[in-house]
């Protein structure tokens, strides 16, 4: 085998040329699948980072009518689950939390998550430096845990800060501890600067079964599963919605294990592109295969002068194989650099929202999975030609190598059927792209609801110690909004809480008075925000019906609520709604009566994708907050000095506020399309390296069955046949193949793309417009690599044809 190598090592120098295409085309197929592979291996393969992670899983409510819906928990749902359930060593609840850290150097905004139970028993690890927090600590709250990227970054990694007091949001807490390097959760979250107690900064929601916002992690006994779990739940849940038929009507239990909820919506997408670069991969193996046919066909003289000095076909496979292996072990090495590099860009460009897409990498499982690859594609592009020329009738292959023929038969039509692989697979990944941008095009054109331009958003949050009282927060924002609207460039001023497309929503059921009574439990629910007058203005949201809250709309007024246009047509069908009264249910503190004074148009909240929910709305002043997602609309797209003017006159109310980074409303609607357009941007990339591999294989195969045909081509011109006749003939031979191609690629494509209908908008699986673009593209491709070598059978001279060989 040494020398095999050592033959196959000349035999690659001796022809650079067609080393350096076969090597190149390798490295693009194996990179590319090496860079999705260690996406997918980060994200869908590798375990979560924490002792047995298989036995964390989360425990989302459902509901008869959405048995597929994941909804929150309160807190006493917690506690009956928690207490009454035997599958689980630990149980927590979470959910996330933001402050402001003041003190320790320039003011910064942290990210973190509020806890309320054993949350490092259920993680199964605790803090590096301190301890966790014990049982009356997690009550009476005023302790914090760092993180230790903030431990580094924010103190200077000083070991003596266990203990120390901090101000987080103009309040003192004590830190107990400082968690591993690396550690972060929820495990998707982009960054986890904190941890802190929860019930004590809502303990007015502690007791209310219906305040329904915390999430549920537990970790299960050894042995049990997600499964076992659920079904001792689910009469735990039954028996709540007996006991509290209020808040727990319809509501059940949906144990999963805790990777599988983290990766949920990415892992169709993930698998998607992994397939795709499998079929780019067998793309580039096939194109390979047809230099190699090309290749061999040229050597069948030598080898068969090879079988007449006695090689057996065992040896001619073999050393065929060796020089196969080598390129492949090239290919897998270009590959390897490729997806190093291919990986940066992933981590780059890809969503926010992919879970873990911060520690992608190479590591030495992709490294394996690369050469993997090398090994596999040896036997996928080397074996059929080794097996076709190596065959033992010697005297038909010395005779068909001093001809100059094509190779025989069998391989020309070996050769056609790897055309026709290329071009059916290259239309399935063209199919699929133009399905995709079209979705995405559509999903970009699609109206929020409101006009997003020259708008910027200041998620402005008071501290709850400085503010706790409802009047407090009144006089602040009716100080703060005059004084906004009054900057140089700024059109109109508005607030809402919470804001669309800020990954918050707030949600309440309610009843129409006058109409038929409706049990609690059964009772519809609809989107509630609370906006500040001027918010309607300021994102041009239009008002369809009656009037805009104004200043009359107080505390002491009659209560007010504005409805959408979806809310009206839903629930107050054939009426005017003006005038009508929408009950609110507020839990504990009763019910809420509210007269409809406006309606308004229909506005996307979460997903551009989704359909217009019922939402209504409540003037600030009738339902005050210390969160008020502030909108400016500027009268130009210049935002100099906006900031500054913005940070002047909040804290010329108060010197001590934090106050945010100004965001683009229009940037919040673009983190919404990063996933659509990441899945767009990679399946068209590949679909257009498949085209081009198919065009380039297209090329190679007439380029050589010109060149193998040019003493035929000129037997026929020098019998008078035209030159336009021979560009026909050769232009025939392989748009025939390359139509067979399209059609087993249109069947193939009708079937596969119905596996990306959830991720299409606007848009069905079997577009026929989508279809024919695609056809016609790839057509045109393959009609270009048809036509250059057909051009140059045209040029034949015949009588050096005659004399060819």
């Amino acid at each position: 085998m040494i020398s095999d190598f050592k033959y196959a090592i000349r035999m690659l120098l001796k022809a650079p040329g067609f080393t350096v295409i076969a090597v190149l085309t390798l490295a693009l197929g194996i990179g590319a699948n090496s860079a999705i592979f260690s996406v997918v291996d980060t994200v869908l393969l590798r375990p979560l980072p924490f002792p047995n992670p298989d036995q964390l899983v989360i425990i989302w409510g459902n509901s008869k009518s959405e048995p597929d819906g994941k909804y929150t928990q309160s807190f006493p749902d917690y506690f009956d689950f928690r207490d009454q359930s035997q599958s689980f060593a630990a149980m927590a609840a979470y959910t996330g939390a933001g402050t402001v850290l003041t003190g320790a150097g320039e003011a910064q905004e942290l990210d973190g998550v509020a806890v309320s139970g054993d949350i490092f028993g259920v993680l199964g690890m605790g803090p590096m430096l301190g301890r966790g927090f014990t049982a009356d600590e997690l009550k009476a709250g005023g302790v914090v845990i760092f993180s230790h990227g903030l431990w580094k970054g924010a103190f200077g990694s000083d070991p003596k800060i266990v203990g120390r007091q901090v101000i987080l949001a103009g309040r003192s807490y004590t830190v107990l501890g400082i968690m591993p390097p690396g550690w972060k959760f929820p495990v998707q979250a982009e960054q986890s600067d904190y941890i802190t107690p929860l019930e004590s900064l809502v303990a007015t929601e502690v007791p209310r079964r219906g305040s329904h916002f915390l999430r549920l992690i537990g970790r299960l006994k050894p042995g049990l599963t997600a499964k076992q779990a659920e079904a001792e739940l689910k009469p735990i849940a039954a028996r709540m919605a007996q006991q509290f038929p209020d808040s727990n009507n319809d509501r059940g239990v949906v144990v999963i294990p805790l990777l599988e909820d983290v990766v949920g919506d990415v892992r169709p997408a993930l698998l998607i592109l992994l397939g795709a670069v499998a079929l780019v991969l067998l793309i580039a193996c096939a194109n390979v295969a047809n230099l190699l046919l090309a290749r061999a066909a040229a050597r069948s003289r030598e080898i068969g002068i090879r079988a007449a000095l006695g090689a057996s076909r065992t040896l001619i496979v073999r050393q065929l194989l060796a020089e196969s292996f080598l390129l492949a072990l090239l290919g897998g090495a270009g590959g390897l650099l490729l997806a190093w590099w291919g990986v940066d860009v992933l981590s780059a460009v890809g969503p926010r929202d992919v879970p873990r897409i911060a520690d992608i990498h190479v590591n030495t499982g992709v490294c394996l999975f690369t050469f993997g690859l090398a090994i596999i594609s040896t036997l996928a592009f080397g074996l059929v030609p080794a097996l076709q020329v190596s065959r033992p009738n010697v005297s038909n292959s010395l005779q068909q190598g001093s001809k100059g023929s094509t190779g025989g038969v069998h391989g020309t039509r070996v050769r056609a059927f790897l055309v026709v692989s290329q071009v059916s697979l290259s239309l399935l990944l063209l199919a699929g792209a133009g399905l995709l941008i079209k979705s995405f095009f559509n999903l970009r054109g699609t109206s929020p609801g409101f006009d997003p331009s020259r708008v910027l958003v200041i998620d402005q949050v008071l501290p709850r110690i400085k503010y706790p009282e409802p009047d407090q927060q009144r006089r602040f924002y009716d100080q703060l909004l005059p004084t906004l609207a009054a900057i140089p460039g700024v059109e109109a001023v508005g607030g809402a809480n919470p804001l669309p497309f800020s990954g918050n929503d707030s949600g309440t059921s309610f009843y129409i008075a006058g109409q038929p009574p409706i049990a609690p439990g059964n009772r519809p629910d609809a989107s509630h925000l609370t906006v500040v007058p001027g918010y309607f203005n300021a994102m041009r949201i239009p008002l369809r019906n009656g009037r805009d809250f104004d200043q009359r709309d107080t505390d002491k007024s009659p209560f007010v609520v504005i409805v959408n246009e979806t809310f009206a047509r839903r629930f107050l069908p054939n009426v005017n709604p003006i005038g009508q009264v929408v009950v609110q249910d507020r839990g504990d503190q009763g019910e809420l009566p509210m007269e409809v004074v406006g309606v308004v148009g229909d506005t996307k909240h979460d997903e551009l994708g989704e359909v217009p929910r019922p939402e209504f709305y409540q003037p600030f002043l009738q339902n005050p907050n210390r969160r008020v997602w502030i909108t400016l609309r500027l009268a130009s797209a210049n935002l100099a000095g906006v900031e500054a003017a913005v940070r002047r006159a909040v804290q010329g109310i108060d010197p001590d506020m934090f106050v945010p980074q100004l965001k683009p409303m229009s940037g919040m609607l673009a983190q919404n399309l990063a996933q659509p357009r990441f899945n767009m941007m990679l399946l068209g990339i590949f679909a257009a390296v498949a085209m081009v591999l198919a065009a380039i294989g297209i090329y190679g195969v007439i380029a050589y069955s010109v060149a193998q045909r040019t003493r035929e081509i000129g037997i026929r011109m020098a019998l008078g046949a035209q030159r336009t006749q021979m560009l026909s003939m050769v232009l025939r031979q392989s748009l025939t193949v390359v139509l067979i191609g399209l059609v087993l690629g249109l069947v193939a494509a009708f079937a596969a793309t119905r596996l990306l209908a959830s991720m299409l908008y606007g848009v069905g699986a079997n577009d026929v417009l989508t279809y024919a673009t695609v056809v016609m593209l790839l057509s045109v491709a393959a009609l270009l690599a048809s036509y250059i070598p057909a051009r140059r059978a045209m040029k034949v001279d015949p009588m050096i044809a005659l004399r060819y060989e």
